[in-house]
């Protein structure tokens, strides 16, 4: 069985993203390397800090962006990750940051900070809406029929939604937070399912992932 791909900005996060692959019977290992991919299944892209300016996130806002933990080494691996995922129709899962990557891969653009798109902060990171995130908040948002609560930790979100993607669920205020692609197996989420407690928030991305763990098992 191949094994599950999972991007990070640092290893000291792996333990919890592991936890939650493994719910979903998949075997997680991070990957470093784009030519790598040829290894794995299915891809997750994790959460971190955010993009940079090269990467054209922000389309012509380039001057004082409130943007902070910026790598550009990972930026452009994670380009380069999608773009082979791309050719291969291989299966994506975006957490957080991840989302915010394959809607800029896919030519979409972000907020730099949720407040510059009217949004509400607060519910969306816990703090007074500075720099960085303080911590984890928890809000509820409606997907799939139901109402759940989710764990959020994030100061930038989806502004120009990417070509070939199909918005699932926004928060109270507006913000975007599911998206799938209307062709390939790419789904991806605003919140942080490795952070939040069992229930839909949780169960909805992680059996997403079994089910496509299982597809590429039986092909």
């Amino acid at each position: 069985m191949k094994s599950t791909a999972l991007t990070l900005s640092e290893e000291r996060y792996f333990e919890r993203y592991a936890k939650f692959i493994t719910e979903a019977d998949g075997t997680p290992q991070r990957i470093t390397s784009p030519e790598d991919l040829d290894n794995y299944d299915v891809l997750v892209l994790s959460g971190g800090g955010d993009m940079g300016i090269k990467s054209g996130a922000y389309g012509d806002q380039t001057d004082n962006l409130p943007i902070g933990g910026v790598k550009e080494e990972r930026d452009e691996l994670e380009r380069q990750l999608l773009e082979r995922a791309y050719e291969r129709k291989m299966p994506v899962l975006g957490i957080c940051r991840g989302m915010q990557v394959m809607n800029v891969f896919l030519g979409g653009t972000l907020w730099p900070d949720v407040g510059q798109g009217g949004f509400d902060g607060g519910i969306h990171r816990d703090g007074d809406g500075g720099e960085p995130p303080v911590g984890d908040i928890a809000h509820w948002i409606e997907m799939a029929g139901s109402d759940f609560e989710v764990t959020s930790h994030h100061h930038q979100g989806v502004r120009e939604l990417g070509r070939d993607l199909e918005v699932l669920s926004k928060s109270s205020d507006g913000m975007i937070e599911a998206v799938k692609h209307k062709s390939l197996p790419w789904f991806a989420v605003q919140w942080h399912p490795e952070r939040t407690e069992e229930g839909l928030g949780r169960a909805l991305p992680r059996e997403w992932l079994r089910k496509e763990l299982q597809r590429c098992t039986t092909k």
